[in-house]
């Protein structure tokens, strides 16, 4: 009887124990307690990843630095992730690419990785890419860009609504063919 009664305790228990883990996992909590990641907070609630395609060689890249900086501090309540993928050295090409993959963007950078001088700007949600900006824009041009592409971007709330489609091809200099080296 005693072997029974402690047979069934331990079912009881491991029954509950999965009820329990069940529902954590139903309710947007991982077995350990912490929240489940959702599509608001894959990239900290940002609607836009502006992501800069850098390296310290390239003339467009120094040209385009201070406007960029200038553009992170005007715009820095707007809902904008800033992201620079540098590409000087090959440790700073796998740093990018590490970065890019766990945004989401890793078939953004495929297509972009050794062209540089330029900024994509990424709707957060689709990780489609919705705007690009280049050294020849100035301050107020990029902030208009910047404006519209919040304005436009996808509802984290309907992420599920907008799966990640194709991503236009951008870049001004191929890292191997560039004017500024």
């Amino acid at each position: 009887m005693i072997k029974s009664t402690s047979t069934l305790l331990g079912f009881a228990l491991m029954l509950v124990l999965a009820t329990a883990f069940a529902a954590m996992g139903q309710s947007g909590t991982s077995p350990s307690g912490t929240p489940r990641p959702t599509a608001t907070d894959t990239v900290g609630g940002a609607r836009i990843i502006a992501v800069k395609f850098h390296a310290d060689w390239c003339g467009y890249c120094k040209a385009m630095g201070p406007v960029f900086e200038e553009l992170q501090a005007k715009f820095d309540q707007e809902p904008v992730l800033y992201v620079e993928l540098d590409q000087t050295r090959e440790f700073d090409r796998r740093q990018a690419a590490y970065h890019s993959r766990a945004l989401g963007i890793g078939d953004i950078w495929q297509e972009n990785a050794g062209k540089t001088g330029f900024v994509l700007l990424i709707d957060a949600t689709t990780h489609k890419v919705v705007q690009r900006l280049s050294h020849e824009q100035n301050l107020k041009q990029m902030g208009a860009a910047l404006q519209e592409a919040v304005l436009n971007s996808t509802d984290p709330a309907t992420a599920a609504d907008h799966p990640a489609g194709d991503h236009p091809a951008g870049g001004d200099h191929p890292a191997g063919d560039h004017p500024s080296r």
